[in-house]
């Protein structure tokens, strides 16, 4: 698996250095989170904000059409409190790994539309709960101290403008896997609203 995984690194990281018309795109956003846990028949959502950034290549295939992979950190965090009696703050940092395919209409000189859609490896890299409740505090991680997976596919998609070297975008993304790994049927999803903009070189 190692020697396969290099030899696919090794495939991709060749067709972006001799591939003239790849174009690299470096970009961030602002991110608005989505937890819907379902416990029996009671369903709470948890809400979030965050930020992401990174970069992708835009690899044309025919007429308009493109594959775009990439590499994207996120960091998502929501503070909650109850009453003054009891407070909590989440954390986490993800990297994602996009594979979009898109198509772009010309609008003219230097500025295009384009449609993308595809899906959305993520991996979580830390996810931490600091909780206060009367003056007393502790911090959990939950990927070690619960039943919470690192692992999610994401499936989304979005439109966007390119005007000049300057892209804006707006997308969606919903996590097809239950990140809740216990057997007592819970299910838990997440989705993500974003809005972003970028350099392309």
């Amino acid at each position: 698996m190692k020697r396969f995984f290099t030899i696919a690194v090794a495939a991709v990281m060749m067709t972006f250095a001799t591939n003239s018309f790849a174009q690299m795109q470096v970009g961030a956003g602002y991110l608005r989170g989505l937890d819907e846990i379902s416990i029996s028949s009671v369903t709470s959502d948890i809400t979030s904000n965050g930020v992401y950034a990174g970069f992708s290549y835009n690899l044309p295939i025919v007429g308009g059409l493109g594959v775009a992979p990439g590499l994207y950190y996120s960091f998502m965090f929501s503070n909650d409190s109850y009453q003054n009696i009891a407070d909590a703050h989440i954390r986490e940092h993800f990297a994602n790994v996009p594979v979009y395919l898109n198509y772009k209409f010309g609008l003219g000189a230097n500025s295009s539309l384009f449609i993308y859609a595809g899906p959305t490896v993520q991996l979580g890299l830390v996810s931490t709960v600091k909780t206060s409740v009367l003056g007393l505090s502790g911090t959990i991680n939950r990927y070690k101290d619960n039943d919470y997976s690192r692992t999610n596919i994401l499936v989304g998609g979005g439109i966007g403008l390119n005007l000049n070297k300057i892209q804006i975008s707006l997308g969606y993304d919903q996590g097809l896997f239950n990140l809740d790994t216990s057997d007592d049927g819970t299910k838990w999803t997440k989705s993500y609203l974003k809005a972003g903009i970028a350099y392309l070189f």
